[in-house]
């Protein structure tokens, strides 16, 4: 609670300080810091000073107070560009204990468009990415289907189902609709449904034909000019 207070009256004697701009910002920060939540920390700096620029504080992630100097990162950024330095919306950061953060620096400018502040939101990620890589792991096949060029694994409830499904796939994959390929393009489509399988399924000749728009006969032709290569 003293601490608190104790707080609240520098930030009172800084505002005394301070540009209406930055002022003006920093009646926001707590109220933003609210409405994120509680992983996540809202920072505002007075350029004016960069060895103690922050002035406001609405959170804790990175556990820096007011009155603590600006980032090496934001120094760089202010060197590197000047008032022209362009707002740097979630960028990575790494804490010394590494923690992860997702961070965003956005600047304050007064009316002549000379940069005199900033405001930085920091979002505490690493609970978010032990999570993920959890449910990646929870979820993990030891083969997946992708691996080996194949489509992802279908549960049809009828072989119709199952021969669409991979003829779609592998027209979708086809550099051009059908309309526009020449004897090449769909030798090829041939070519790949063969090394999927789908001709050892009854009635797949006469799906594929009526699928590139040739007769059985071609696809017969198709199939047996692609086993012969293959000897």
């Amino acid at each position: 609670m003293a601490e608190k207070i104790e707080q609240e009256e520098q930030q009172e004697n800084i505002a005394k300080g301070l540009h209406p701009h930055i002022l003006a910002v920093g009646q926001l920060v707590e109220g933003l810091s609210q409405t994120l939540g509680s992983r996540y920390e809202v920072i505002l700096h007075d350029l004016s000073h960069v060895e103690s620029s922050i002035v406001a504080i609405g959170g804790n992630v990175t556990n820096r107070r007011i009155g603590g100097p600006v980032t090496n990162y934001l120094l760089q950024v202010l060197k590197q560009y000047g008032d022209d330095a362009p707002n740097c919306i979630n960028y990575r950061s790494v804490l010394p204990d590494g923690r992860i953060l997702r961070s965003s620096t956005m600047f304050i400018r007064d009316e002549e468009g000379h940069i005199i502040g900033s405001v930085c939101v920091n979002q505490d990620l690493t609970d978010f990415i032990v999570a993920s890589k959890l449910a990646q792991e929870m979820t993990a096949c030891g083969l997946p289907a992708e691996d080996e060029g194949q489509t992802g694994e279908l549960f049809a409830h009828d072989i119709s189902e199952v021969m669409e499904s991979i003829v779609r796939a592998e027209l979708e994959t086809a550099s051009k609709p059908v309309s526009y390929m020449q004897k090449e393009d769909k030798l090829a489509v041939v070519e790949g449904l063969e090394n999927r399988g789908i001709f050892d399924v009854k009635g797949s000749v006469e799906y594929v034909a009526e699928r590139l728009g040739v007769t059985n006969f071609t696809i017969y032709n198709y199939l047996k000019e692609i086993r012969y290569t293959k000897k």
